[in-house]
């Protein structure tokens, strides 16, 4: 069985293979990646045909290599595969829909993003399920860049200043991006801390078993 990854950003690679390799490591797990992607969403505030084509590229790429689905991992991109699912017959999932789908137990969800792009993509898709919910933001805007500098350090602790912040104010806390999980270790909280990676494969690994010949 094989699952390819559509990756806009390097820092999601660990943690996701990490979380397959816990969970089924003999899923056979492909790689496609475009860093571009992040810099001009990042200019343009949300999605534009440009980035619809670029992302469209790597979808087809997946999918003409014969995966049995493909999972995004960069968050801010995920309201595009209600554009693209339609096109392909392989299932597409978002980057974070089983996390969300585990936040949704709880009434008010706080949402912990280094891209600000992020929280738009996540709002949207917990209203649509539970229109009702409860949903606070915080956005340090721009930090995942820090990783890709290598400022590692600064990075972590600038979220863990967000997530002590929203500590209180809600049930739950969702970490937004997949280059935040480590992170949930390093910080004890009142309330549960949600991460994407592990729920992601988890959720791959459901799917694959349910539709295997």
């Amino acid at each position: 069985m094989k699952v390819a990854l559509i990756h806009a950003t390097t820092t999601a690679l660990k943690p996701i293979e990490k979380a397959f390799q816990k969970a089924a490591p003999e899923i056979e797990l492909q790689h496609f990646m475009d860093t571009h992607l992040l810099s001009m969403m990042e200019k343009s505030g949300g999605l534009t045909p440009e980035i619809i084509r670029r992302f469209s590229a790597l979808v087809n790429l997946a999918a003409e290599s014969e995966a049995n689905c493909i999972q995004l991992t960069c968050s801010a991109f995920n309201n595009i595969t209600l554009i693209l699912q339609p096109m392909h017959a392989v299932k597409l999932f978002r980057s974070d829909e089983a996390m969300l789908d585990e936040a949704l137990a709880y009434e008010r969800i706080g949402l912990i993003s280094t891209v600000k792009e992020t929280p738009v993509a996540l709002m949207s898709y917990l209203r649509e399920k539970k229109s009702d919910c409860i949903i606070e933001s915080l956005v340090d805007p721009g930090i995942i860049h820090l990783l890709f500098q290598g400022r590692i350090d600064e990075h972590d602790e600038r979220v863990r200043n967000m997530i002590q912040q929203m500590d209180g104010r809600v049930d739950v806390i969702v970490l937004s991006q997949y280059s935040m999980d480590h992170i949930a270790d390093q910080v004890q909280t009142s309330v549960p801390i949600l991460t994407a990676p592990q729920a992601t494969a988890n959720r791959c690994i459901g799917y694959l078993k349910d539709h295997s010949s």
